[in-house]
């Protein structure tokens, strides 16, 4: 038998009003994630800065700041970032970053669909397996000597 050890996704979430929110934040507590609010920027900036998150959802307008400087700051990490953009009857989800790729131009999500995709990519961080020092301190060590 297999010990797993579930990873708790790191979630930062930039909004303007968390309360316009409120069904997102339920869903992410439901998959026992771990929340950091940013209401600008220049914070979600500070945040990424020193933390490592799993997963960024983001207003596409803040009043700071470009969107793009934010996905700027993801290449190369293994973070998702995700946008909403407001539309008449609700929001479009726009994928900007995957596990550090840039994705611009890819579909944009209904509200439906982003939550299956929001399932799924917190059930496979979930289930990522957590870097610890041993693991990263080999590579560390074969990159070195190699």
């Amino acid at each position: 038998m297999t010990l797993t050890t579930l990873t708790i996704p790191q979630i930062l979430l930039i909004t303007g009003s968390p309360m316009g929110v409120s069904f997102l934040i339920t869903r992410l507590n439901n998959w026992g994630c771990e929340i950091h609010f940013a209401t600008s920027c220049k914070q979600a900036n500070a945040f990424i800065s020193n933390r490592k998150f799993d997963l960024v959802l983001s207003e596409f307008r803040l009043s700071d700041g470009s969107p793009y400087l934010l996905s700027n700051l993801l290449i190369g990490s293994n973070t998702t970032l995700v946008y909403s953009y407001p539309v008449e009857t609700g929001c479009w989800w726009l994928p900007a970053v995957q596990k550090g790729q840039s994705c611009w131009g890819s579909l944009a999500m209904r509200p439906s669909e982003f939550i299956g995709f929001l399932d799924e990519t917190l059930k496979e961080i979930r289930f990522r397996p957590p870097a610890n020092s041993d693991e990263v301190s080999k590579k560390l060590f074969k990159v070195v000597a190699g």
